[in-house]
């Protein structure tokens, strides 16, 4: 791994070597904007999981107005020119769930969704469409999996229901599709499903390129039972050849009650760690807690939940119409841009539009340390710097007492940027911090 690390965030207890009357705390961001009226976007409220791409002081989007089942087309929407392209009409050629990464080079964009039907048992049940059951008959090819009939990913769809497909573009407008065949089956090894008994994918997809892993990471829906979300990975070296399915690990998940939906994952900047978005209730139906849970990870797969970033309004109608659609942040100097896409009780019966909604957080202050009162920690950290620039925040005449070998700085007030000069002799070596403070919340280190 050739990564630049810079920044030394606490997100964690674990982060620290000793500590005493301190905890980690998450902060909210404030809601700035709409920038998206999806009542007059048509956005296909259920499942409107857009990609947004920074476009110098403007943000491009491109989301399906409708579920695939429910035709529709693909759209390319900037929020300047408040201008909405179709990109594609075709039924099938791209799914609501498409997740568009930029190239490893950036000379270009990839994408990657799709679906894999259920078995058609499951669907006469749930979606009871015979004419549909029909045109299946009469246009894919069957295997049995399961004890189900279910599409063949091993043969050609027309309509594209048998995985995940891998497409190309070079403006995010024309787009093709790499492989005639679905790069990841809803029977890939490794995949869970306890409810339909394999992957149906219909969620939000979030992809990346890791440069700490040096791998492509797709995380999925996992269902562990009905109306039971959960979230799977899985890694590849070129959108080809795909790894088998792992189940995220993050130590507290109630499986039996606890919904984590709508994962959206990066790499945090200036960090070897991953950063992740979540939708959450604590029940499948009928929750009483509804939030958006922020998490971290040092390798993708066992997670840290920090807890709540933004509380949401709980619903007794359903998981999907009682939280928001989570999208990641982005790095704007001095602070992040979050983007939720709205989606509350009376959208789905169009009382209320769902929006799309710009939020802002001070930089690197999603999670901090903090001490009510007096508290001290102490950690190791290794400066690639000469200087040291502490973003912390101080109330009620607090402050920090940064303490390394014999030096001891005093920081107070509320600063981003505050940099402390290291003392040679501590130059390129790794050095213990000690740190007393009272009233005071500590949110990164940088060099």
């Amino acid at each position: 791994m050739n990564l630049a690390i810079t920044k030394l965030i606490f997100y964690s207890l674990l982060c620290l070597d000793q500590h005493e009357n301190v905890e980690v705390i998450t902060n909210s961001p404030k809601r700035c904007e709409t920038i998206v009226d999806t009542k007059k976007l048509k956005l296909y409220v259920k499942s409107s999981y857009y990609n947004i791409f920074e476009n110098g002081s403007g943000y491009d989007l491109i989301f399906r107005n409708k579920a695939a089942h429910r035709g529709g087309s693909t759209c390319f929407y900037n929020t300047q020119q408040k201008q909405i392209i179709n990109v594609l009409e075709d039924k099938f050629a791209l799914n609501h769930n498409l997740c568009v990464i930029k190239s490893k080079d950036n000379s270009g964009y990839f994408g990657i969704g799709g679906l894999h039907k259920p078995p058609m048992r499951t669907l006469r049940k749930y979606r009871k469409a015979r004419h549909q059951h029909h045109k299946m008959r009469h246009s894919h090819e069957f295997i049995q999996y399961n004890g189900h009939k279910v599409v063949s990913p091993y043969a050609k769809s027309e309509q594209h229901i048998n995985g995940l497909y891998l497409m190309k573009s070079e403006d995010m407008m024309s787009w093709s599709h790499v492989f005639d065949l679905p790069s990841i089956s809803g029977i890939h090894p490794g995949h869970t499903d306890n409810h339909f008994k394999y992957s149906r994918f219909d969620s939000k997809i979030s992809c990346l390129y890791s440069n700490i892993l040096e791998k492509y990471v797709l995380y999925v829906r996992a269902n562990m039972g009905a109306g039971r979300r959960w979230v799977q990975r899985t890694t590849s070296k070129d959108l080809t050849e795909w790894e088998p399915f792992e189940l995220l690990s993050m130590k507290g998940v109630d499986y039996e009650n606890d919904n984590y939906y709508h994962f959206d994952v990066i790499e945090y900047p200036g960090t070897n760690l991953f950063a992740a978005l979540s939708a959450y209730t604590n029940k499948p139906r009928y929750p009483t807690k509804t939030c958006i849970k922020l998490m971290f990870s040092k390798d993708g797969l066992n997670w840290i939940d920090t807890g709540s970033i933004l509380e949401t309004p709980t619903s007794a109608c359903s998981f999907r119409n009682s939280t928001l659609t989570t999208s990641v942040f982005f790095d704007r100097g001095d602070h992040y841009d979050l983007f939720f896409h709205e989606n509350y009780d009376g959208v789905l019966d169009h009382t209320q539009a769902a929006k799309v909604v710009r939020y802002e957080i001070p930089k690197d202050r999603l999670v901090g340390i903090k001490a009510n009162g007096i508290g001290r920690f102490s950690f190791k950290m290794k400066p690639s710097s000469a200087s040291l620039v502490w973003n912390y925040e101080c109330k009620n005449q607090g402050c920090l007492r940064v303490t390394f070998g014999s030096e001891t700085f005093l920081l107070e007030g509320n600063e981003l940027n505050r940099t402390i000069e290291i003392p040679s002799e501590y130059q390129e070596k790794e050095i213990n911090i000690h740190v007393e403070m009272e009233n005071g919340t500590l949110y990164s280190i940088s060099t």
